[in-house]
């Protein structure tokens, strides 16, 4: 699986050799991350009865592989802020362990990214959810992600915020493109996301789907934030 990623990286992502979770200089045999990075990958890596979670009824199935913590992290933070996509291709692997291992995940017909506000994405370049599901269909061979999905509005930062602060900056926030509309209607849609919060986002964007008709909607997010921790970058 590393070979296939480096063979990808360097096809979709030109990449210096650095660590792309710590910056630090990699060693010849250290593909995309280096050996403390790599450990703290594992170590925050889900056992597999643990990848399964709940979020919300409008969703038939949800995972998530990594603990938002340590390399993972740093990892969400180096493809959202720092413009790293290569990043992606380290979390689209532990993505597609769990589509492997779950079947539910398997019935999807179609992969949509979460979307973010078009100032948002005018000032970073991208979408960050989007350059992951690109990442995660590659790795996985399934047809290319979907741009489905528009947000409408964003009132505030989320960062810091709880549950039904986030629920009420994102009601109404989402809807399917209007050219969208047939493509997704009566399909199983695999929603993408880098960071599973609270899940307010998510469970936003699965009702925009399932009131455009999707059939069902399943979750897949590379990080899932536990009820124990206070996240500030999010």
């Amino acid at each position: 699986m590393m070979g296939a990623m480096q063979w990808l990286g360097s096809l979709f992502f030109p990449q210096g050799r650095v660590c792309h979770a710590c910056g630090a200089p990699l060693m010849g045999s250290e593909p995309l991350l280096c050996a403390a990075c790599s450990v703290s990958l594992a170590g925050h890596t889900y056992p597999p009865y643990q990848v399964e979670t709940v979020v919300d009824a409008d969703f038939t199935f949800a995972a998530a592989p990594y603990r938002y913590d340590g390399a993972p992290a740093a990892l969400v933070k180096a493809l959202k802020f720092g413009a790293d996509h290569t990043a992606a291709l380290v979390l689209a692997e532990g993505m597609g362990a769990a589509y492997a291992a779950f079947a539910p995940l398997r019935q999807a017909e179609l992969c949509v990214a979460v979307p973010v506000h078009y100032r948002r994405e005018r000032q970073r370049g991208y979408n960050q959810a989007l350059v992951l599901a690109r990442a995660f269909c590659a790795l996985t061979a399934q047809p290319s992600p979907v741009d489905a999905m528009v947000r409408l509005h964003h009132k505030h930062s989320q960062i810091g915020q709880g549950r039904e602060a986030r629920r009420r900056n994102t009601a109404g926030a989402f809807a399917v493109r209007s050219d969208c509309l047939r493509l997704v209607r009566g399909r199983a849609i695999l929603l993408i996301d880098d960071v599973l919060t609270t899940g307010s986002t998510a469970e936003a964007c699965a009702e925009a789907l399932l009131m455009a008709g999707a059939q069902q909607v399943m979750l897949l997010t590379a990080c899932r934030v536990d009820a124990t921790q206070t996240i500030r970058h999010r």
